[in-house]
C-alpha cells in the first residue's frame, strides 16, 4: 500500500460530504447515517408547523444511541441558530458515519444523543431566527419577568434605521462603543431583548416551536440522575476555523468545574471575560444548569468565520430587509443579504470543514474521556 503523500487533503472529498448544501439534504443525510447505525437505538421526528422555501415539511430529529438506561451521555444540539446547522448538521453525520461503519465504537455505558436541527425553519430559510424572528438562543426566559436591556433600548433605530441612513446610524452605533467600551457595546446589541420583535436578538414573547421541542427532550430522559456531556454547536465568533469551548455556568459551579476538568484551560467563560462571546439572556444552556448533575456540563462548540463587524452587520441587513412573515424567497435583494448571511457563518470551503470537523472529533473525544473517567 502507498503512503500518502505529505500534500494529500488530511480529509478527502468523501468526508466533508457530511456537508449539505441546504436543510432537506441535511435531513436526508442525517437519516441515511442513522438506518446504518447498530442497535438499539430511539429516533423520533418531532413535528415544526410551517414550510421551507419550496414548501418542504419541516422537522427536528432526536436520536439517542445507545442503552436508554445508560447513566453516561453526550448530546450534540445543532441549528439552534437556524443558518448555523450547515455546520452542526455536518458534525452529527460525521460522527454517525463514523459510529456506523465501526471506525469509533462508543465504550460501554455510554451513549450518544443528538438534536437535528433544533429551528428547523431557520436552517430551511437560511436565516438565524425562527419564523417569528425569534433568536431561540435568547428564547429560554421566565416570560412573566423578562429583564429589559436598556443598551439595546438606546441604540435600536441605529442597528436597523427606519429611515434607511445606515452611515449615520454606524455614526450613532460608534458614539455608543466610544462612551461605553466594546464590552458593554456587545451587551447592547447582543446580549438579547424582549422589546423589538423586529430587531436583533429578539427573544420573544413566549415559548417558541424550537423551544417546545427540546423542552420535550429535557422531559423525555431523566438527565438529573446521569452524568451528560451537552456540546451545542454554533457558527460565526471568533478566529476563522477555530472551535472555541464557551461555558456560561456560574462562577464556582459544579458545572464550570466539570468543562475545566473534561476539555482544560481550552475552556473560555463569558461571565470572566475570557471568551468571543458575551454574557447573554434567555440562553438554551439554562435550561439545562437547572436539571444537570454532578458531573456534567454543557459547553458551546463555537467555531469561528470572520470578524464580528462583518457580523453584527451581517445581521442587521438580514433583518433590515426580512420581517417576521411570508417573503419571497426570489427577491434579489433578499436573495442577495442572504447569501451574505449563509458565508458569514458557514465558509463552505475544504479548508475550513477540515478544521470544523477535527476540532469537532476532538471535542467529543475529551467529553467521552471525561465522562469514562468520572
Amino acid at each position: 500500500m502507498l503512503s500518502p503523500l505529505l500534500s494529500d487533503l488530511l480529509l478527502p472529498a468523501s468526508v466533508l460530504s457530511a456537508f449539505s448544501p441546504d436543510f432537506v439534504s441535511a435531513r436526508q443525510q442525517f437519516s441515511l447515517a442513522v438506518e446504518r447505525l447498530p442497535q438499539p437505538l430511539f429516533f423520533k421526528s418531532l413535528p415544526y408547523d410551517g414550510s421551507g422555501p419550496q414548501g418542504e415539511t419541516l422537522s427536528t430529529e432526536v436520536l439517542w444511541i445507545g442503552d436508554q438506561n445508560a447513566r453516561k451521555v453526550i448530546l450534540l444540539l445543532s441549528a439552534v441558530h437556524g443558518v448555523e446547522g450547515f455546520a452542526g448538521s455536518g458534525i452529527q453525520v460525521d460522527l454517525l458515519r463514523r459510529i456506523g461503519n465501526g471506525e469509533v465504537r462508543v465504550p460501554d455505558g455510554v451513549a450518544v444523543a443528538m438534536v437535528h436541527a433544533v429551528n428547523p425553519w431557520g436552517f430551511a430559510w437560511c436565516r438565524r431566527v425562527d419564523e417569528q424572528g425569534i433568536d431561540i438562543n435568547r428564547n429560554f426566559v421566565d416570560f412573566n419577568s423578562v429583564s429589559v436591556n436598556p443598551g439595546y433600548r438606546a441604540i435600536a433605530d441605529a442597528l436597523i434605521p427606519p429611515d434607511g441612513n445606515w452611515e449615520a446610524a454606524q455614526a450613532v452605533l460608534e458614539a455608543y462603543r466610544a462612551q461605553h467600551g466594546q464590552f458593554a457595546y456587545e451587551v447592547a446589541a447582543s446580549g438579547g431583548q424582549y422589546e423589538f420583535p423586529a430587531g436583533l436578538f429578539y427573544g420573544g414573547s413566549g415559548p417558541s416551536q424550537a423551544r417546545r421541542n427540546l423542552e420535550w427532550v429535557l422531559k423525555q430522559w431523566d438527565w438529573s440522575e446521569r452524568e451528560v456531556a451537552v456540546i451545542d454547536l454554533h457558527t460565526g465568533l471568533g478566529p476563522y476555523g477555530y472551535g472555541e469551548l464557551i461555558c456560561d455556568h456560574p462562577l464556582q459551579s459544579e458545572g464550570l468545574k466539570t468543562a475545566r476538568r473534561w476539555f482544560g484551560a481550552s475552556v473560555t467563560v463569558p461571565e470572566e471575560g475570557t471568551s468571543s462571546s458575551v454574557p447573554k439572556l434567555g440562553l438554551v444552556d439554562y435550561a439545562w444548569h437547572a436539571i444537570l448533575g454532578r458531573n456534567s456540563c454543557y459547553v458551546t462548540l463555537e467555531y469561528g468565520t470572520y470578524p464580528i463587524s462583518g457580523l453584527l452587520q451581517t445581521l442587521r441587513e438580514d433583518h433590515a430587509v426580512n420581517a417576521p412573515g411570508p417573503y419571497d424567497w426570489n427577491d434579489p435583494v433578499r436573495s442577495a443579504v442572504r447569501e451574505r448571511l449563509r458565508r458569514h457563518f458557514y465558509p463552505a470551503e475544504p479548508q475550513w470543514q477540515t478544521l470544523v470537523l477535527l476540532r469537532a472529533r476532538q471535542v467529543v473525544q475529551m467529553a467521552c474521556a471525561g465522562l469514562v473517567a468520572a
